[in-house]
């Protein structure tokens, strides 16, 4: 590795690390070692400690070794190759898989691990703009690589077997008995290594199971490669990540390929450094005083209530896709064309009605700029808790743009340093401070770069006021060049959005309305969609391969009228059928548009024939299938009205029904609900047209599953003072010290003693009471619980530190009180 060597120098008197010194191209250079047989984070970040009080002018890291390969179809990781990380999907390029909480709903990742510095993300920038690149690094690799322990020839062969097939002989690491037939075929590459840049999943437990290293890397959007330190050093040590590939994180995992994969980071992390001009290195900040800082900035950030689900790239997002390849390419094609471009208009407004696909639009753009690393977006979702309103929309996007652009993250601190109650200033407010500022101060010149806003799903933000007052704010973009920030926006066309719109110039903005694409267009699209979806379905259900036939797929495409969601429903509606999927294919397929028939007809249709095949036909009399879509109402009336989503087990103790007897009334409806199998995460609505059909009473009637909407939240706000009543007390987290702050409250006792649906009856049960119409009197069940319970509920809104709500809520009370004069 190095040039020159030098001659080692004292060291602090608390330092053990075993040091090699010496000079790679200008740069003086300490070399460090992780002490033999020692693994994990912590050791890593321990000896990184001690190299700061020894060498205190250091002024950045390369974290150099190996590391398991997670090949995908995207990713075509091979033994040998190089992984770098880099700041990606909302994070720093490293994420520590195994620290978090888990939740009554989900198992939630916390903290966020620090981008590598500046410098070194413009040399990897710079390296990866570098045609010559390989050639370079091939020198030093063949330097590196003289002595024999080194050589790729010696490494042996590149095997990668199937996810689902295990090594024959546990505790060995020959292959020789691992059958050929399970070794999967992949084209011959000719180059000895590929450099990945992306997403790094660390953590202290070594992964050898191929089936846990595909659901980690899904359940993170993506991984690249597991190792075992780097998340010590991130929030700790200004550094970059780089990791040979030396197996595949599978039960096959043995130690053959790594000393090549250390040769070829090693030979990147030269390559690196001497693409660094020296004169660049000293004239910045010392990793000790880069990292106070970066701790004093996230402190800040810390202070800014967001939401979290509001990212495009969320876990909870996961089975939400993308245009497949092929499909909306001229539409798609237009709106690059108005990202790209200098001078177009700042706004970009896609409308559609439901179920035209105006969503996975959204996050094929979001997805094209957030790797370039210049997108941020907010996904409203009506029903979603902190994303169904605009409450944490600008502090949302502010958040996202500090952690994804390092340069903006000391000025959006120094906003929210400025103005420590800016999180309730009105939404202009926060707007000015926390984006447009920021954004004016970080370049105005023709070479700065452009970011995209994504908002999806506008018109699901509850409250047309504050939907109005972001579209004024949008609006307002046109005339100002400061803030390089363009606004791609998707919603139904509502009136209240179209007017904002309509007082816009046309050749300010640009709109754009899904239903005027060609219908032959549209029907071409979703029958490639439908092909590639029946071809998995085919093969889940083992079917052969020509079903279904060629004029199937061209009749439902003719079904779907037009809209991505009928036919998405209908693939979930057959694949969740098992041995009766041909039985659900012939009933869509005898469903025929007929002349007058409407897109929302057909959509009703296919909402209605899942519902009726939930209720089963034989071996019930008329009054028990009458009992059981009575439960069903019940049930799926308090889902699609909840304001944010719950796990089952959270809905069942809620709604004082037994969990099992909710997943068996739920078992056949995965074609509306994303029903995950853990029971601690939460259920959701495929797409909200769904809410749309139950509670409109003239589409889902006939249906006999018509849920009343006022009736429904007059239950739930029933079950939620019933609930509370039941669970809420005096010191209910049991502290014994009045006035004990609520951030030094852990988690585990919190969830503990108030559990997800008991924080949810807290926070919405008078929004509840408002929807259901309630009107307040004397001695009626509000009153009796507000006075035996109203300071165990404002005690528990405190440890949730969400008292403003309560107080808000109060407030709206007043409405609710029955007047009457004798």
């Amino acid at each position: 590795m190095l040039d020159e060597e030098h001659p080692s120098l004292p060291q602090n008197p608390s330092d053990d690390n075993v040091y090699t010194l010496g000079r790679i191209g200008e740069h003086n250079t300490v070399i460090v070692g992780l002490p033999a047989g020692l693994m994990g984070t912590s050791t890593a970040a321990w000896a990184a400690s001690k190299m700061q009080a020894t060498f205190s002018s250091i002024r950045f890291g390369l974290m150099v070794g190996i590391g398991g390969g997670v090949p995908s179809c995207k990713n075509d990781i091979r033994l040998g190759d190089v992984v770098v990380s880099q700041p990606s999907k909302g994070h720093g390029g490293v994420i520590q898989y195994d620290f978090g909480k888990t939740t009554p709903d989900k198992f939630e990742r916390t903290g966020f691990l620090n981008s590598p510095p500046i410098v070194l993300l413009n040399a990897v920038a710079n390296l990866r703009a570098n045609y010559d690149l390989g050639g370079k690094i091939l020198c030093h690799l063949t330097q590196l690589s003289r002595q024999p322990l080194f050589a790729r020839e010696n490494a042996g062969p590149d095997v990668l077997y199937r996810a689902d097939y295990n090594h024959e002989r546990p505790g060995t690491s020959d292959c020789s008995e691992c059958k050929t037939d399970f070794i999967k075929r992949r084209q011959p590459r000719g180059n000895d290594f590929v450099i990945h840049y992306g997403t790094i999943a660390s953590g202290n437990q070594v992964v050898r199971d191929a089936t846990t290293r595909d659901r980690l890397s899904k359940d993170f959007g993506g991984v690249l490669c597991f190792e075992m330190e780097a998340a010590g050093l991130m929030n700790h040590f200004p550094c970059l990540v780089v990791r040979g590939i030396c197996d595949y994180a599978d039960s096959h995992k043995n130690k053959s390929w790594q000393p090549y994969a250390a040769v070829t980071a090693a030979a990147y992390a030269k390559e690196i450094l001497l693409s660094i001009p020296a004169a660049e290195v000293e004239t910045g900040s010392s990793a000790f005083e880069v990292m106070n800082q970066n701790l004093e900035f996230n402190k800040v950030l810390g202070k800014l209530p967001t939401a979290v689900d509001a990212p495009f790239n969320v876990r909870k997002r996961e089975h939400e896709t993308a245009c497949l390849p092929g499909t909306r390419v001229a539409l798609l094609d237009q709106i690059y064309d108005w990202v790209d471009a200098k001078t177009h208009p700042n706004i970009f407004w896609l409308s559609g009605l439901a179920g035209y696909g105006k969503s996975t639009v959204a996050r094929t753009v979001a997805a094209r700029c957030f790797g370039k690393g210049l997108s941020v977006s907010f996904f409203f979702t009506k029903g979603g808790g902190d994303v169904g309103h605009a409450g944490m929309f600008v502090t949302s996007i502010a958040v996202q743009l500090a952690n994804n652009v390092p340069d903006l993250k000391p000025v959006i601190c120094e906003a929210i340093a400025k103005h420590s109650n800016i999180a309730n200033l009105s939404l202009r407010e926060q707007w000015d401070r926390l984006v447009l500022a920021p954004l004016s101060r970080f370049g105005t010149d023709q070479s700065s770069p452009t970011f995209l806003l994504v908002v999806d799903a506008l018109d699901e933000c509850t409250g047309e006021s504050d939907a109005r007052t972001i579209l004024q704010l949008f609006a307002e973009l046109r005339g100002s060049n400061e803030a390089r920030l363009r606004v791609f926006l998707t919603s139904r066309p509502e009136a209240h959005i179209r007017q904002v719109f309509h007082d816009i110039p046309e050749t300010e903005r640009y709109d754009f309305r899904l239903q005027d694409i060609s219908e032959s267009v549209v029907e071409d699209d979703i029958r490639f969609f439908l092909r590639q979806e029946f071809s998995g379905i085919a093969r889940h259900l083992h079917c052969s391969t020509d079903w279904p036939s060629a004029q199937d797929i061209i009749r439902l495409a003719r079904n779907a009228s037009g809209l991505f969601i009928w036919a998405a429903t209908a693939c979930r509606f057959v694949r969740t059928g098992r041995q009766f999927a041909t039985d659900r294919l012939a009933t869509l397929l005898n469903q025929s548009p007929t002349e007058g028939n409407t897109p929302e007809k057909q959509l009703d249709y296919i909402y209605s024939t899942v519902l009726k095949q939930s209720v089963p036909a034989e071996d019930f009399s008329e009054a028990e299938k009458e009992e059981l879509r009575s439960m069903l109402r019940s049930l799926i009336g308090s889902i699609v009205t909840l304001f944010s989503p719950l796990s089952i087990q959270s809905l069942s103790n809620l709604m004082e029904t037994r969990g099992d007897k909710v997943s068996q009334t739920l078992h056949d409806l995965h074609a509306i609900f994303d029903i995950p199998k853990e029971p601690n995460s939460a259920l959701r609505l495929h797409h909200p047209s769904f809410r749309d059909f139950l509670l409109d009473k003239k589409r889902s009637g006939n249906a006999k599953f018509c849920v009343d909407e006022k009736q429904a939240h007059q239950s739930l706000s029933a079950h939620c003072m019933r609930l509370m009543s039941k669970s809420l007390k005096q010191d209910l987290l049991g502290i014994g010290r009045p006035g004990a702050p609520a951030i030094e409250i852990e988690n585990d006792r919190l969830e503990r003693c108030l559990p997800a649906e008991v924080q949810y009856a807290c926070l919405y049960w008078i929004q509840h009471a408002q929807k259901g119409g309630s009107q307040l009197r004397d001695d009626d069940q509000v009153h009796r619980f507000l006075k035996e319970h109203l300071l165990h509920w404002l005690e528990a809104l405190g440890w949730m530190q969400k008292v403003s709500e309560g107080f808000h809520a109060i407030v709206s009370l007043e409405s609710m009180i029955s007047v009457s004069w004798t």
